[in-house]
């Protein structure tokens, strides 16, 4: 298993609201797109890695675990962990914004990965993405909780409308602006040599998915592909900050 991450400002943004993780010890890759002006986004996107991290790095003992929202025995005990770490890192935030009028309204987006073996536990929260390139194909495992993409689900509104569409980064939801989440979350097995990516939307709202394919194709080595990726980015205006991961599977 190889990895690599990065994350840059753009080159409209004057800061970096986006915070990424790389942790190779505990299989735990995040990307955190923080939102509240200034530099409260920031502080919810770290507040919400550390959250997850910490979490994730205490419940490894799985006769230890406390769940603070119930075990949900539908799930695996790695989708438990992880969804709890994610709704804690949630009701982090939102406590921290409640204490610091100041930082009302911040909040931020979260895309995870917690590997384990052959086996990748999925999660998501906002807009930030997980896709999977497994044989040539490009397969996006979460779904954007946006305004524009509730439409497309519904068919009210056509997938080719959605770059130009004015309210296509209204997020429906996002860790740390209410009290209470819902967190996509689900398992994938994976072969050797499948690849999966996160991303923040500076990334995959600028750069289209058959460019994504072509980096990951012609690319094998995770820090190549994502220094291309972002360098597209950038190329292409860079208008938010822009954060992706690639993990490799030697499974």
């Amino acid at each position: 298993m190889r990895s690599y991450g990065w994350s840059d400002t753009g080159c409209v943004r004057p800061t970096n609201e986006d915070r990424i993780l790389v942790d190779d010890g505990l299989g735990l890759y995040i990307v955190a797109d923080g939102m509240g002006g200034h530099t409260h986004g920031e502080i919810a996107a770290q507040l919400a890695i550390e959250t997850i991290q910490a979490y994730i790095q205490s419940s490894r003992n799985l006769q230890e675990i406390t769940w603070p929202f119930g075990y949900d025995f539908k799930r695996s005990p790695n989708e438990n962990r992880l969804s709890t770490a994610i709704r804690l890192a949630s009701r982090r935030v939102f406590d921290r914004a409640a204490q610091v009028p100041e930082l009302d309204g911040m909040g931020t987006t979260v895309a995870a990965v917690l590997l384990d073996s052959n086996i990748a536990t999925i999660a998501s929260v906002g807009d930030s993405r997980v896709y999977l390139y497994s044989g040539g194909r490009l397969e996006a495992l979460t779904r954007d909780d946006t305004w524009v993409g509730a439409m497309v689900r519904q068919g009210t509104l056509r997938e080719s409308d959605v770059p130009k569409h004015p309210m296509r980064n209204v997020l429906t939801q996002a860790a740390g602006v209410r009290q209470t989440i819902e967190v996509q979350i689900l398992e994938r097995r994976l072969s050797a040599g499948d690849e999966i990516l996160l991303t923040s939307d500076g990334l995959h709202g600028v750069v289209g998915d058959d460019f994504l394919r072509s980096v990951l194709h012609d690319r094998p080595d995770p820090e190549a592909a994502v220094k291309r990726l972002v360098e597209h980015a950038r190329d292409e205006g860079g208008p938010d900050n822009v954060s992706c991961i690639l993990i490799r599977s030697g499974a």
